[in-house]
């Protein structure tokens, strides 16, 4: 099945009016694309309206570093480019591993007035916009630091961004709302549901349960139109799966299972991928003869962009923009902007 047909069909139907809340299209661009050959220069930035830099290391004293120095020279160029083309340029702090610093700044009267200054001197000297806290492996016993270290950012950051990751699955008792209402916007993430110990095929993501995460979100109090879901832009392949329910031996194809979805597409140019659209669960399942693939695609990530738009959220974030198509049909950036910036022309550029 090409799904580059299927495609074509549903991004012709997706040219709607957008509200004014549901407005950014936020990209993560991680240190490790110059790895895949994915540099500033490749992003599209008619299609973003933030761009978030993955990441920055916080140290136990309160400083800040690159988490690989190598990648240095292309956040110059990201800065450059992303003030070029009006897109602002969001530095994630924090990360995996991160977690026992950050609590260790954000309890101590005497570090955490340093972090936030050294926050600031660095956005100075490199660019940006602000800054996305990323509190990994956060627990509710953390709630009071995270509570500090937000409040001291959003009171000495005044007319620059400071949002931050959520993990609501992880643990819901370490955000209050009125913590969470101060800040610009939140990224809400959800774990993979589909792992390598899941004794069945489930989806990984899909609009459905998306959906019942910003409703959880923001039943807690937080304001809608701060909320962002992350859609994640990789599939992944189980071996021996037949479809939803059924019982699988690993990982498959990919990198440990994980398939971007610009891969996928190459994938599913051949005949050996019957690709449907799981109307419950609202998103995507390919199945060859050797292994099971659970992704989202385009009509799920409409789905996602268009409840985005209907209740009222602030957008939707990618991760990562490598991962994304180069062509518009099949771009799942152009499938949201038409929903959320319809007035934005998403056509390819001729070559040169």
């Amino acid at each position: 099945m090409n799904l580059k047909v299927v495609a074509l069909a549903f991004v012709r139907g997706c040219a709607v009016s957008a509200q004014a809340a549901a407005d950014k299209v936020i990209g993560y661009f991680p240190y490790w694309s110059q790895y895949s050959q994915f540099y500033p220069k490749d992003i599209r930035y008619n299609m973003v309206t933030h761009v978030h830099y993955v990441s920055l290391m916080p140290g136990e004293d309160g400083s800040l570093a690159f988490v690989d120095e190598n990648d240095a020279v292309n956040f110059k160029d990201l800065a450059k480019f992303t003030k070029e083309n009006g897109v602002k340029l969001v530095v994630s702090v924090g990360g995996a591993e991160a977690e026992g610093n950050l609590k260790a700044i954000a309890s101590s009267e005497e570090l955490l007035p340093t972090f936030v200054s050294n926050i600031k001197s660095w956005l100075s000297t490199n660019g940006g916009d602000g800054i996305e806290l990323d509190w990994q492996n956060i627990t509710a016993e953390d709630a009071e630091d995270y509570s500090k270290l937000v409040n001291a950012l959003v009171s000495d950051m005044p007319g620059m961004i400071v949002a931050s990751s959520m993990y609501p699955y992880m643990a819901q008792e370490a955000y209050s709302a009125e913590t969470m209402n101060k800040l610009s916007y939140i990224d809400v993430f959800m774990p993979d549901q589909m792992t390598e110990e899941s004794s069945e095929l489930v989806p990984n993501q899909g609009a459905t349960k998306i959906h019942e995460m910003l409703s959880m979100v923001s039943d807690m109090g937080i304001e809608k139109d701060k909320l962002l879901p992350v859609i994640y832009l990789y599939g992944k392949s189980f071996v021996g799966a037949t479809g939803y329910g059924s019982s699988h031996q690993g990982f498959g194809s990919g990198n440990e299972g994980y398939l971007g979805y610009n891969e996928l597409m190459g994938k599913f140019d051949e005949p050996d991928y019957k690709v449907t659209f799981d109307e419950e669960s609202k998103s995507e399942l390919a199945v060859s003869a050797s292994e099971a693939i659970v992704f989202m695609g385009i009509p799920s990530v409409k789905a996602v962009a268009e409840d985005v738009k209907n209740e009222g959220f602030s957008g939707v974030a990618v991760y990562e923009l490598d991962q994304d198509h180069h062509e518009p049909i099949v771009s799942l950036l152009v499938t949201i902007g038409l929903q959320l910036r319809p007035n934005v022309n998403y056509k390819a550029t001729k070559k040169k």
